[in-house]
């Protein structure tokens, strides 16, 4: 009689679990039928108005993400539902954005909030339709070129002219009576005793990263000396873009003594997303380092050598391996390596800076000129028509303090 009783009882177990998970498949399959469509709204991303899209694709299980800042349409995205929500990441570890949306009105409005470096921002989107748009996925109106594509770039042009006229680069160093403000609120003086040249270098790196944010859509403010920097930063908290901290970088480096510029890196088209670095010179080494501040980011090779961006771009195209300090990585974040191999595949094409480095100067403004390094070979209408002067002299572009 109790092994007939303990019989049933399993019986009854298993049919209610089979019910139990039965109503979960179908309350979940019920939520994913409520988000299936097209949905959008206005935002705003880390300081900065912005359009979201969201395509849910409940059939096939896809989801894509469009944004107008920066004019990426169909990017992919991972989503699932739960508890009547709509959850939505994307990106690697470092860069992750993860949107949570309850459902609402008869699944006519997704409400909630986006999560990324740490900041948590309201979002509201509306339905605009009941069926998801499909297309391709693409970055300024361009399909995605792949990190393959990018690096056959580089190779197919290689070669930069050995000899030609030397840019007049300045460097105002040792400014204190410029920044003297700049060292009692952050008490540089005391961050920075002790160290010189490479071991600075890495100081000031840390202090930048330790104080400033990097966020991508920040914007920027007009005047962009080291205090309008640090202001617009202490009023915008979600971070600076990369521009920004290249620049407040520099100047703190040149105001220890050391000889450091901004450089931005841009890909083969003319339209396309660019980034901007610090190469700072280092006379122990007689050599520039390349110090990224948005990844707080210095490269060695395989025997130890800290790596420039001209070194950077023959390693790139040779397929070599780099290595990364050991705090590396944006927003505290973990450093991918890929990810950010990946990333730099796209801005290691051309180059560009300015000639003067001065207290808040800034290319293309007041008279300071712009200069870009191409490769042999290659003309776009950016490099021909645009406001700065185009060399192919490599010696001429990267030359010594």
């Amino acid at each position: 009689m109790r092994k007939i009783i303990g019989i049933t009882i399993i019986f009854w177990v298993s049919i209610l679990g089979t019910c139990l998970v039965a109503n979960a498949q179908n309350s979940t399959r019920n939520i994913s039928e409520k988000i299936h469509g097209q949905w959008g709204g206005a935002t705003t991303f880390h300081g900065n108005d912005d359009y979201w899209t969201l395509n849910i694709d409940a059939i096939d299980s896809i989801a894509t993400f469009s944004t107008v800042l920066f004019r990426i349409e169909f990017g992919p995205a991972h989503w699932k539902t739960e508890n009547n929500r709509l959850i939505v990441w994307m990106n690697d570890e470092a860069h992750r954005l993860v949107i949570t949306l309850n459902i609402l009105n008869d699944a006519q409005t997704l409400e909630g909030n986006f999560t990324q470096f740490g900041q948590t921002t309201p979002l509201t989107l509306s339905r605009i339709s009941d069926n998801p748009e499909k297309g391709e996925h693409t970055i300024n109106g361009r399909p995605l070129i792949s990190y393959e594509e990018r690096i056959q770039h580089l190779r197919d042009f290689p070669d930069f002219a050995n000899n030609g006229e030397v840019i007049p680069f300045f460097y105002d160093l040792n400014r204190r009576d410029l920044y003297a403000d700049l060292i009692e609120r952050f008490n540089l003086d005391s961050i920075t005793a002790g160290y010189s040249d490479v071991e600075l270098m890495m100081v000031l790196l840390n202090w930048v990263c330790d104080n400033f944010l990097h966020a991508g859509g920040s914007g920027m403010p007009h005047e962009r000396n080291a205090f309008a920097i640090i202001d617009f930063l202490d009023n915008n908290p979600s971070g600076g873009n990369c521009r920004l901290l290249a620049i407040l970088l520099a100047e703190v480096l040149r105001l220890y003594g050391i000889e450091a510029k901004h450089i931005t890196v841009h890909p083969k088209e003319p339209d396309g997303f660019v980034h901007l670095v610090t190469h700072a010179y280092s006379r122990k080494l007689n050599q520039w380092i390349m110090l990224d501040p948005t990844f707080r980011l210095v490269l060695k090779d395989h025997d130890g050598n800290f790596l420039d961006l001209p070194t950077l771009r023959t390693i790139f195209a040779n397929g070599d391996e780099v290595f990364p300090n050991e705090n590396a990585g944006i927003n505290n974040q973990p450093f991918h390596m890929e990810s950010w191999r990946t990333f730099m595949a796209e801005h290691m094409f051309l180059f560009s800076g300015g000639t003067n480095f001065t207290f808040g100067s800034e290319d293309g403004r007041d008279g300071n000129t712009w200069n870009m390094l191409a490769p042999i070979g290659f003309e776009n209408e950016f490099v021909t028509t645009y406001y700065f002067v185009t060399t192919h002299c490599a010696n001429a572009f990267w030359a010594t303090p």
